[in-house]
C-alpha cells in the first residue's frame, strides 16, 4: 500500500470521525467527549490532508486543469480553518468575548462553512480530474 492511499484512508476516517463528533454533541451528557473527539479528528484530518502529494506536483504549470485545482485546493484549506474554528468554539464556555456573544451552538457556523466547502470542492476536484 502506498503513502497516498493510506493518507486517503486517514482523511476519510477523520471526516467520518468529525461527523460522529458533531452528532455526539447533540446529546448533553456527551458534549465534553464530543469536544475532544472533534479536536482530535480535526488534527487527524489536517495531518492527513496536508501530507498528501500537492496538486502542483501532479500537474504541470501549463496544464489547463492546474489553475482550477489550485483554486479548489486553496478553498479546502479555508475549509480546514473553518473546522479548526468550530473545534475551538466547541470548547469555549457560553458568554461574551470582545463584546460578541458566543452561545452553545456558535460552533455550527464555521462547521457549516467547512461542510459546504468540503462537499463543493470534493465534487469539483473529482470532476476536473476526470475530464
Amino acid at each position: 500500500m502506498n503513502k497516498e492511499k493510506i493518507l486517503g484512508y486517514v482523511e476519510v476516517f477523520a471526516l467520518v470521525w468529525v461527523l460522529v463528533a458533531a452528532c455526539l454533541w447533540l446529546m448533553p451528557q456527551m458534549r465534553a467527549f464530543a469536544c475532544g473527539a472533534m479536536s482530535m479528528a480535526t488534527v487527524l484530518l489536517a495531518v492527513g490532508r496536508f501530507m498528501q502529494t500537492p496538486f502542483y506536483q501532479k500537474y504541470s504549470p501549463r496544464d489547463p486543469k492546474e489553475l482550477t485545482l489550485r483554486r479548489l485546493y486553496h478553498q479546502r484549506v479555508f475549509g480546514i480553518v473553518g473546522l479548526i474554528l468550530a473545534a475551538v468554539f466547541m470548547w469555549m464556555p457560553v458568554g461574551f468575548y470582545a463584546d460578541v456573544y458566543f452561545g452553545p451552538t456558535s460552533w455550527l457556523i464555521p462547521f457549516v462553512f467547512f461542510v459546504v466547502v468540503e462537499v463543493y470542492s470534493t465534487f469539483r476536484i473529482s470532476a476536473v480530474e476526470k475530464g
